[in-house]
């Protein structure tokens, strides 16, 4: 094909105009509803608003609806950042360990576990299976190796780092897998929206309060600069001493009315801020307490509405579609995000490391709390 005249003068041209336009790349966007195939088995049905609500009614179905999409959510952003070359790089350990964790996950769970609700599954293992005495094997054999089998390195790295195969039976490890990627799904979830939703109501029933302080404490601020541009009183400079008796005064009627108000504005110095300093604290305090409050009712709520969904359907649900796909990029990629949350252990603070943290570190809980309100009145367009 030969170039036109009008095409070589638009190359040499370097107007916007004539400057040929170039196409930007379209990027794939992982979404786990559309591009894992769940044509195998019912979980777009089981996950459907309609679905919940005949079954569940409308309040538990908002609940059980909003965690679906928070995992949702989770999964495609997880997705999305994870490159198709990472994928074709894992190392064959690394998808063994993935694949090894879906099928023990597949092992529990669902009506079984259920049933067991009663039994303490979840906290404390059962007695060990009884085996057979096997023949006397040498000494070198018998030495405890430095590794275990796949399943114990799992266990040990990452649930329980005393575990031996030797001292629990699969009942153990199956249980345990299965509670602490339900406590990961959950966990996660109170993270990104139970958290933020109690904050938000919080937020809302301290702002005025909050506001009031700020105002006492522009008033404050006003008032002295207002004195002390006026040279009434410069700062951190009490009343001299022969004003403290009232009627002792020589001076005259004028120099009588500036004595009683540099006397009234230095004790205004002395109140106001120990006032805004009480009421801070009692703001503090009360967004504590409101908001442990707030989580714990809104956590509750949620297991009562969802745990049974989540246990008896959601996750078997979710398993078949991880099975249906295996193998696939996105299986994998899809594996990578949910793997921490077969590690769910919640986190305990070193009573050791922590006292000998320098108290004066740590920011005033009073600030906090001020910074918080803020921003999310400012996220609520409240100001």
């Amino acid at each position: 094909m030969v170039d036109t005249s009008e095409d070589v003068s638009a190359r040499k041209c370097g107007c916007e105009k004539c400057r040929p336009t170039k196409k930007k790349p379209v990027r794939y966007r992982f979404n786990f509803l559309k591009n894992m195939n769940l044509r195998q088995g019912n979980y777009e049905a089981i996950t459907s608003m309609p679905y919940l609500a005949q079954k569940y009614g409308e309040k538990r179905a908002e609940n059980i609806s909003r965690f679906v999409k928070c995992i949702h959510k989770q999964i495609n952003s997880g997705v999305n950042r994870i490159s198709d070359l990472q994928v074709n790089s894992l190392l064959p350990w690394t998808r063994v360990r993935l694949f090894l964790l879906l099928v023990t996950l597949s092992q529990k769970g669902g009506s079984d576990y259920w049933i067991q609700a009663g039994v303490e599954v979840r906290d404390s293992p059962k007695p060990p299976k009884i085996k057979e005495k096997e023949p006397s094997k040498p000494m070198e054999t018998q030495q405890e190796l430095p590794y275990g089998t796949l399943i114990e390195e799992i266990m040990r790295q990452n649930i329980n780092e005393n575990f031996k195969e030797s001292e629990h039976d699969e009942n153990y490890v199956f249980s345990s897998i299965w509670a602490n990627f339900m406590e990961g799904l959950i966990n996660h979830f109170l993270e990104k929206v139970i958290i933020p939703n109690s904050e938000k109501k919080v937020c809302q029933q301290l702002y005025k309060p909050m506001m009031k302080i700020i105002s006492l404490y522009n008033e404050y601020n006003d008032l002295m600069e207002k004195s002390e541009r006026n040279g009434f009183l410069p700062a951190n400079e009490e009343p001299p001493s022969e004003l403290a008796g009232a009627g002792e005064s020589e001076n005259s009627s004028e120099n009588n009315k500036l004595q009683t108000a540099q006397r009234l504005l230095w004790q205004a110095r002395q109140d106001i801020p120990k006032t805004i300093s009480k009421e801070l604290t009692l703001l503090s305090e009360m967004y504590a307490t409101l908001s442990a409050d707030e989580q714990d009712f809104e956590l509750d709520e949620f297991v009562c509405s969802a745990e049974e969904y989540i246990e008896l359907e959601y996750l078997p649900s979710l398993i078949e579609v991880l099975f249906a796909n295996c193998g696939t990029a996105n299986f994998w990629k899809t594996m990578i995000v949910l793997e921490p949350f077969f590690y769910y252990i919640e986190e305990v603070a070193d009573e050791d490391s922590s006292s000998i943290q320098d108290e004066s570190s740590k920011p005033d809980p009073r600030v906090v709390t001020l910074e918080k309100i803020c921003q999310v009145a400012a996220e609520q367009d409240w100001i």
